[in-house]
């Protein structure tokens, strides 16, 4: 019980300085803070515990395979239709490099510092995936999960998948999510559950991880994967350079490791090796945790375990022993790595198995396709290799194929099914898509002219408008009619947007086909009901345009809740308008909506929620106004002048169309008259030109945005918030 008492003592000391921590990007320490404060008798008794070294730190006697301890690992991948879903070349990247970190195999060795040099340690820890899961099935030790829960989430994504519910085999799990919810003064990248405390049960014992954290290659947006190195220290008992920060003694500061020298905090992720910020890194030492160093010396920046992403190369011998104690002890990670656990999980020496039957999956969203277009199909199985595919495409010529990526072509319009049969020779398994082909009948398209859709009628939006992003599980949020709110009528359309599970994700409706040249200077309207969550919501509402039938999509606004929110404040619980001052009315008048869209007598627009952590949207008489065709007027200058969104944040969007060509001076002006930014300055020709301005170097206030022309001038009031 030693190594229980231990841990405690050292995370209760730590704790006190987390506060310290700049730009937190491990929130490891974090979440046992959070099990205390649900659990304070056991901080308390904790507190009680006396700091003392392990006592069998130093004469280990562990099972081993040929020299290796082996940690048997499986990766769930949790994505949400794609977003997040790393490729098994990925994982492979990732788990090579914790394996040379942790075998003194990395090639950057050569860059630590001469001083600390002798201590790099080859921790003899290797890390395969499984080759058999809980219930003994063949697996490739990869496990994909399709749910919202991969957004901005810490433990919740745990109870989705974990192999750790048996008692027979026992694995080191790793969960790779999209986003981690925050917490502290960074972007959280990982974190792990400790080895040596009941801080949960077995089940939710393993890494965290963000997805461009894993590997160096695709995805990851890092070039070295370290932090799944950092996490996975954490995960086998190491802490950070800088927990005990500075004290009397090189084992009682620090991570509590001599050499390791003590640090007073995470420097700001700093690899500035002028760094030494404690003096008693030659004091202390005992047999188990000897002090190699006879004076002060720098702070250990290279340490695996310490914040400098950028310079980690090591391990020390000292946190080798520290690691194989928390393997040889009452702990989490003891029963991972066992020998006989190595052989019940297919990760011993040796062992080869028949192939698993592959596992289908296609990650693209739905497909759309105007009538007699065609669409090339792909797929990304998984789970074993593939030797025969089996397609199927009602509707479709051909309307089966054989091939790994068939190219179909559609004829009628209508909503179609795929169907996917993948094979080898231990199985097969198969997947059907519902309605996941759009084929857009090219009669089938509605006049633009005095077009509301005010989502009164339940079959004419079923069958002209289409959701995307539909629930995967029961609770996902997805556009819907609601019968219980509305700007005019008794319905409108609404997503539930309260739960903070889904930010980064995004939520799509798709209108129906509309001839755009019935229309002369069109504008769009629709009217929008929303309120913040919390005062830091920044969900974005997105209008897109297609001209080829909803196959590519093209941004006309996107805007922020100072624009569509319709005040100010912030309401926790559910929001719904039960007034009309509750709704905005969102314009995008002619001069915003590119010539392209005008022309076209075949347009679709998709609405789209991108989600912030804000509260429930509504959209109601979603419409086209303009004039008939052959009617024109004499307009103004400043009817050719579009500045949007107005009042605007960051970013502001302004439009000109010149009556003629020639030459277009743009300017940004102050109360007074003076010039604060030049925007544009020479020779237009007749056509549709379009800024986007950014707004960070203005002061907030009111300015105007003044267009001088052929002996015109136009100005327009801009507000920036």
């Amino acid at each position: 019980m030693k190594l229980l008492r231990l841990f405690i003592s050292l995370v209760i000391i730590s704790s006190t300085f987390l506060v310290n921590a700049q730009g937190e990007w491990c929130a490891s320490d974090q979440m046992l803070e959070s099990y205390f404060d649900a659990n304070p008798e056991m901080r308390a008794a904790a507190i009680n515990e006396r700091v003392e070294q392990l006592k069998n730190q130093g004469r280990l006697s562990i099972n081993k395979m040929n020299g290796k301890i082996i940690i048997p690992t499986v990766v769930h991948v949790i994505h949400y239709n794609g977003i997040g879903n790393i490729s098994k070349a990925q994982i492979d990247d990732g788990i090579r490099i914790i394996n040379e970190d942790f075998s003194k195999l990395n090639a950057d060795t050569s860059a630590v510092r001469t001083v600390f040099k002798p201590y790099i340690a080859n921790a003899g820890i290797e890390f395969r995936l499984a080759k058999l899961d809980e219930n003994g099935n063949c697996t490739e030790g990869i496990t994909r999960t399709n749910s919202y829960i991969t957004f901005n989430k810490r433990n919740e994504p745990k109870s989705l998948v974990s192999w750790n519910t048996s008692s027979l085999r026992y694995y080191m799990n790793v969960w790779i999510v999209n986003s981690i919810s925050g917490g502290g003064t960074g972007t959280i990248l990982g974190f792990a559950q400790f080895p040596g405390f009941t801080q949960g049960i077995r089940s939710t014992y393993g890494v965290v991880v963000r997805a461009d954290e894993w590997g160096s290659i695709e995805a990851a947006q890092g070039t070295d994967g370290r932090t799944v190195t950092h996490e996975m220290g954490h995960a086998i008992n190491l802490l950070h350079t800088f927990q005990g920060s500075c004290g009397s003694s090189c084992q009682n500061t620090g991570d509590f490791v001599c050499d390791t020298p003590p640090q007073f905090d995470d420097n700001n992720n700093s690899c500035s090796f002028s760094l030494n910020t404690c003096t008693n890194d030659a004091s202390g030492g005992i047999a188990s945790n000897p002090n190699p160093y006879s004076s002060n010396v720098p702070d250990q920046l290279e340490n695996y375990m310490g914040y400098g992403l950028s310079c980690l190369g090591m391990f020390t011998d000292g946190q080798k022993r520290r690691m194989l104690a928390a393997i040889n002890g009452a702990t989490r990670i003891a029963p991972i790595a066992d020998t006989a656990n190595a052989r019940l999980t297919g990760t011993n020496d040796g062992y080869t198995a028949a192939p698993c039957i592959p596992i289908p999956e296609i990650l693209a969203f739905d497909r759309f396709v105007c009538q007699g277009g065609s669409i090339t199909f792909a797929e990304e199985s998984y789970g074993g290799p593939i030797t025969s595919y089996s397609w199927s495409f009602p509707g479709g010529t051909p309307s089966t194929s054989t091939q790994a990526s068939p190219t179909i072509t559609y004829n009628t319009g209508g909503n179609y099914s795929v169907t996917l049969r993948v094979s080898n020779s231990t199985g097969t398994d198969s997947l059907v898509l519902s309605n996941y082909v759009h084929v857009t009948d090219s009669n089938s398209r509605y006049s633009a002219f005095n077009y509301v859709e005010g989502f009164e009628n339940a079959t004419s939006f079923a069958n002209d408008w289409v959701v995307i992003n539909e629930q995967v599980t029961t609770g996902d949020p997805a556009w819907q009619r609601a019968t219980f709110a509305s700007k005019n009528g008794s319905s409108s359309l609404w997503i539930n947007n309260l739960s903070g599970s889904y930010v980064s994700g995004k939520d799509k409706v798709i209108s129906p086909t509309l001839k755009m040249t019935d229309v002369l200077n069109p504008s769009i309207v629709f009217d929008v009901a929303y309120r913040r969550r919390t005062s830091n919501s920044n969900d974005k509402l997105n209008l897109l345009y297609s001209l080829n039938c909803g196959a590519t999509w093209t941004v006309i606004l996107s805007t922020t809740p100072a624009f569509f929110a319709y005040d100010n404040n912030s309401q926790t619980s559910n929001f719904f308008p039960t007034q009309g001052n509750q709704w905005r009315t969102v314009t995008i008048p002619s001069q915003f909506i590119p010539g392209l869209v005008k022309n076209s007598d075949a347009v679709k627009f998709m609405i789209e929620l991108e989600h912030g952590d804000g509260n429930n949207m509504f959209i109601d008489d979603f419409r086209i106004l303009g004039q008939t065709v052959g009617i024109e007027e004499d307009r103004s200058l400043e009817e050719y002048l579009t500045v949007y969104p107005n009042p605007a944040e960051d970013i502001v969007n302004l439009t000109f169309l010149p009556k003629e060509s020639g030459q277009v001076e743009i300017n940004i002006q102050d109360m007074l008259g003076k010039r604060i930014k030049s925007v544009f300055n020479g020779r237009m020709n007749s056509t549709e030109y379009r800024f986007q301005i950014n707004l960070d170097e203005l002061p907030k206030g009111v300015y105007f945005i003044s267009v001088e022309t052929a002996g015109e001038v136009a100005t327009k009031k801009l507000i920036v918030q």
